[in-house]
């Protein structure tokens, strides 16, 4: 009795299969299909000119530079065409718009503070030592060689007043890592560089004892310009780390960081230090013979 049972109801559950296939259903990343159907991959870029990272060429006007590249990249592995946007006013605005959904993506060498932890969601690709450009007279006005062990504890509890650009990381690590220091604000990086390297007591703006940013800002700019190395000094931090990253909204974060992550690694090379770009865009930084 209990086998014909048994039996009975296998048959029944294998009419019930028959007449009522199962529906599988692939499994679907909508963040990257919305990019797919969209057609374009929509990029925040910061409103300035940082070459090598991302600038306008001077005689085509188009956008050029690695972030521009590695950008344009990831959109060719997705299938679609690139679309940049740089009408974000400040770098902490481009930040907080890619968190609202604006883009898909902000890229443009940007740093890591608790306050964009608060917008958006980070991944790193680039690793630079924080650095200054400083006034040789500040320097030897701290009473300490620079060979000296104690130096750099002395210069990050001077009283100076540090110049870079308004509204960006470096506002916020200025005040963190020089905490007696004044920090003033420019509202680009060639304002912060004329303020340093042209002021004299003619010039309307204020006087500055050094400007700070990554290592791939502050080395080139003695690179470019030897001369300026008789009166400035470049310092350079290995224990303070800017961690440069990619940001993505929430939505971002969940359907598109994995994707992210695999062609930072595969196409890109892995997380690059700002030695590997000094020396991968050497015939940029050093001055023509021109």
């Amino acid at each position: 009795m209990f086998r014909l049972l048994l039996r009975f109801l296998l048959t029944a559950l294998c009419a019930v299969f028959l007449l009522f296939p199962l529906q599988v259903c692939a499994a679907e990343n909508s963040f990257i299909d919305e990019i797919q159907q969209r057609g374009f991959l929509k990029v925040g870029l910061p409103p300035y000119n940082t070459p090598p990272a991302y600038y306008l060429d001077p005689g085509s006007d188009d956008l050029q530079g690695y972030d521009v590249d590695l950008a344009t990249g990831l959109a060719e592995k997705l299938g679609v065409d690139v679309q940049f946007d740089r009408s974000s006013t400040s770098f902490n605005e481009l930040v907080q718009r890619v968190g609202a959904d604006d883009f898909d993506i902000a890229i443009g060498k940007l740093g890591l503070t608790y306050k964009r932890l608060f917008d958006a969601f980070p991944i790193q690709y680039l690793s630079f030592r924080h650095a200054l450009l400083a006034d040789r007279s500040f320097i030897s006005s701290l009473g300490t060689d620079p060979d000296d062990p104690k130096f750099g504890d002395v210069l990050r509890n001077a009283k100076m007043r540090v110049g870079s650009i308004e509204n960006s990381t470096w506002e916020t690590e200025s005040r963190a890592n020089f905490p007696n220091a004044e920090f003033v604000g420019f509202k680009n990086w060639s304002a912060a560089k004329k303020a340093l390297t042209n002021h004299d007591a003619k010039s309307d703006g204020p006087k500055i004892d050094a400007i700070y940013r990554d290592a791939t800002e502050i080395k080139p700019i003695v690179y470019e310009k030897p001369v300026l190395s008789l009166k400035f000094v470049p310092i350079l931090f290995d224990d303070i780390i800017d961690r440069k990253s990619i940001y993505l909204s929430e939505k971002g974060k969940v359907g598109f960081s994995d994707f992210l992550d695999n062609y930072l690694k595969r196409e890109w090379g892995g997380i690059k230090s700002d030695k590997n770009i000094l020396d991968d865009f050497q015939a940029f930084y050093l001055p023509s013979d021109s």
